[in-house]
C-alpha cells in the first residue's frame, strides 16, 4: 500500500519568501464524488479514470490533478497523525480535457520545490483566487519520527488540524458560492 508521510504549516507571506527562487510548477487539483470500482476499473461521470491493482476500500478522497500540462488521478486515504494512504495513476492529457470538472471542489495554486537545510524538499503552495494570500508549506517523510530541520519562515503546523487539507479547502469555497 502507497503511504504518504507529510507534515504541513501556515506560511506567513508576509517576510522573506526564500522559496520563490526554486523550482515552481502551475498546479490546478478538483474533487471528485461519486467515483466507482468496476472490476478493478476506476470510473467516474461514466469515464474509465485508471486501472487498480490494489484494494482500494479505504479511500477518503478522490482528485484529478493537472500540473504543468501533466493529468494525475490520486486517491487519499484517511489521515491518522501525518500518515495516510494515497496512490496515483498517470491519465492522458485528452481524456482530462474530455472530462466536465466546472462546479467541482478545486484549488489553484503555484507550488515552490525549496530544499532545507537537511537536504528535504520543501513544497510550498501559494494559492490563488480566492484563496489569495493563503500559503502552506508541506513535507513529506520517510516516517513520522524522522528528524526535520522546521524553517524560520513556517507558522502554525496544520499536520493534526482538521479543515485544512487541500480538499477541505476546495469543499468549503464550493459551499460557500453556492445561493
Amino acid at each position: 500500500m502507497g503511504i504518504e508521510i507529510e507534515r504541513r504549516f501556515f506560511v506567513d507571506g508576509r517576510g522573506e519568501k526564500p522559496w520563490r527562487g526554486e523550482r515552481l510548477l502551475s498546479i490546478f487539483q478538483c474533487y471528485l464524488t461519486g467515483v466507482k470500482l468496476d472490476e478493478g476499473n476506476i470510473v467516474w461521470n461514466g469515464h474509465n479514470l485508471a486501472r487498480a491493482d490494489t484494494d482500494l476500500s479505504n479511500i477518503s478522497t478522490w482528485r484529478i490533478r493537472l500540473q504543468d500540462g501533466v493529468a494525475m488521478l490520486t486517491a487519499k486515504g484517511f489521515r491518522i497523525g501525518a500518515s495516510a494512504a494515497e496512490f496515483e495513476w498517470p491519465i492522458s492529457k485528452d481524456l482530462f480535457d474530455s472530462l466536465s470538472l466546472e462546479g467541482l471542489p478545486s484549488v489553484s495554486k503555484t507550488r515552490y520545490l525549496w530544499n532545507g537545510e537537511d537536504g528535504l524538499m520543501w513544497e510550498v503552495d501559494e494559492f490563488e483566487s480566492p484563496l489569495e494570500g493563503l500559503i502552506i508549506a508541506e513535507i513529506e517523510l520517510e516516517s513520522e519520527s524522522q528528524p526535520v530541520i522546521i524553517p524560520s519562515w513556517t507558522g502554525l503546523e496544520l499536520t493534526n488540524l482538521r479543515g485544512w487539507s487541500n480538499a477541505a479547502l476546495a469543499t468549503m469555497l464550493k459551499d460557500a458560492m453556492l445561493p
